[in-house]
């Protein structure tokens, strides 16, 4: 991106706020994971330090997992770069935990781990995998029960996919703020 996603101002407001208030209404605890250093926007949110930054999504798992209560805990997790993330699918997403230690999205014929929601029961093995060098989220899914939800159940609540929008490149984020005027005239 070239530039701190979570300071992107979106909606008037950085985007890292923004994910946050669009989930307030259905979630009362937040935990960031951060690079050491690294500058975020206020948002009342618990930060944790990744260990091990630049290493991939599981040592964020691992540390933002660890940060939560140990038992009975359920997280969402969510890259900080989807600013049309879906209330409905992230509160759906948690539902889908019934009986599954992870609830999973596909869309587009593609798992999306990082929005996708996790029992803390499975930090130690993602600690197991990230200390032998497996650093796709994936790698937990045939250890532990795993319930892929189908594109048609994310479509009855999302029938675009937005909540799957992320930023990548400043393309990417003109393409956003092109959506979100749309949006907003409709």
């Amino acid at each position: 991106m070239g530039r701190p996603k979570a300071w992107l101002e979106f909606g008037g407001v950085p985007l890292l706020q923004r994910i946050i208030r669009r989930l307030e209404p259905g979630f009362s605890h937040f935990v960031v994971v951060a690079a050491p250093g690294q500058d975020l926007p206020p948002t009342g949110a618990t930060v944790v330090y990744d260990e091990q930054p630049g290493e991939g999504p599981v040592g964020g798992l691992v540390v933002g997992l660890r940060a939560l209560p140990p038992v009975g805990t359920v997280a969402l997790v969510l890259s900080c770069d989807v600013p049309f993330v879906n209330l409905a699918v992230a509160e759906y997403l948690v539902e889908c935990l019934d009986g599954y230690d992870v609830a999973v999205p596909e869309w587009n014929g593609r798992l999306n781990p990082l929005q996708a929601a996790y029992r803390t029961t499975c930090q130690p093995i993602l600690s197991e995998l990230f200390a032998a060098g497996r650093r796709r989220p994936v790698d937990l899914y045939d250890r532990v029960p795993t319930r892929i939800v189908r594109e048609e159940e994310i479509r009855a609540l999302d029938p675009e996919g937005l909540t799957f929008f992320n930023m990548n490149a400043p393309d990417d984020y003109e393409k956003a703020l092109d959506l979100e005027r749309r949006l907003v005239d409709r």
